[in-house]
């Protein structure tokens, strides 16, 4: 399961991080002398700032869903009676 779940964050992460930065991008021209030099697109602060508002939001949904998560112990001791009842058997 561990691997399963770093699995899908490592592949949904980036995706979900990427959209607003390919969305919100502005141009960069570096001045020169001889007149301007256009450049690539680049994300801008309002493409960091949802990346940034959105992290702690993501991380909050999966500290929610890791409380109605039952441990295995849990499982465990709740089927030990019945393993003491089969081994009598």
């Amino acid at each position: 399961m561990n691997t399963l779940f770093r699995t899908a964050g490592g592949v949904l992460g980036p995706t979900i991080a990427g959209a607003p930065l390919a969305e919100y991008d502005s141009p960069l021209v570096i001045q020169t002398p001889r007149g301007p030099i256009p450049c690539p697109l680049l994300p801008n602060a309002t493409a960091f700032n949802d990346v940034f508002f959105t992290a702690p939001g993501m991380s909050f949904v999966g500290g929610v869903v890791t409380l109605f998560v039952t441990s295995r112990a849990a499982e465990t001791e709740a089927y030990e009676p019945v393993k003491e009842a089969a081994a009598a058997v």
